[in-house]
């Protein structure tokens, strides 16, 4: 992948990119509420898709996002995956209440790596169905870092079962990135049928750029994207 500049040529790229990227910036264990508005400022310049947060910050988000088109997202089961369904559950309907407009929820790894596909769906599908009735898209978080290739491919199955909207690599928390070899994989098992998130060791726009040749639909950055436009002398798109 060759480097972007800012040429007429590559800003239809690099636009395309922003629309697509959800912005993680303030995804981070020690976030403050300075940054997750510098989040959204940030995401508001760039036209970014989504600004990611932990859920205490989705009424913040969501009233700092008002009327930008821009997603507010709040994560679920984050970042381990573990918690019991109820919990899950009780944090979308209330990030709901909240205003996001998006779930990214970790999957149970355990369920998973254990062959438990019944009980990883069933998790899963009880999230879905409280965001479907809110019109509201669920990713599903599979630490692909812990993952061997058939895993993977199981995981498709259970979320394609599941009816959530995407799978997505990396909670950008654990062991494992995101990889050209893993969005390949994931993009030719789902067949359409979900989209592909890549997570996770999303630093550059050239990044960006080959996972979404790769597949992936949307993708993750943090500050290190912000400050690439910007050294690019884009400031705002």
């Amino acid at each position: 992948m060759k480097l972007l500049t800012n040429s007429a040529e590559d800003l239809q790229t690099i636009r395309k990119i922003c629309s697509i990227l959800d912005y993680s910036g303030a995804l981070v264990p020690n976030a403050t509420a300075g940054m997750v508005r510098k989040a959204c400022e940030e995401a508001q310049r760039m036209k970014y898709a989504a600004v990611p947060v932990f859920p205490a910050y989705i009424p913040m988000v969501a009233e700092e996002l008002k009327g930008t088109g821009i997603a507010p997202q709040v994560v679920v089961g984050f970042p381990s995956g573990g918690a019991r369904t109820s919990v899950k559950v009780k944090e979308a309907e209330q990030g709901i209440v909240d205003g996001a407009g998006e779930i990214d929820m970790v999957i149970n790894i355990g369920f998973l790596v254990d062959g438990e596909y019944k009980k990883a769906e069933e998790d899963i599908r009880a999230v879905v169905d409280v965001a479907k009735s809110a019109d509201v898209t669920v990713k599903v978080i599979i630490e692909t870092g812990f993952l061997s290739d058939i895993d993977k491919i199981e995981a498709v199955e259970v979320i394609c079962n599941a009816g959530a909207d995407f799978v997505k690599t990396c909670t950008g928390f654990a062991e494992g990135k995101a990889t050209v070899h893993d969005i390949s994989l994931l993009h030719q098992r789902a067949k359409g049928r979900i989209k592909v998130k890549a997570s996770g060791g999303v630093w550059t726009l050239e990044d960006a750029a080959a996972f979404i040749e790769a597949g992936a639909e949307r993708v993750a950055g943090r500050y290190s994207i912000t400050h690439q436009l910007e050294m690019l002398g884009i400031d705002r798109l």
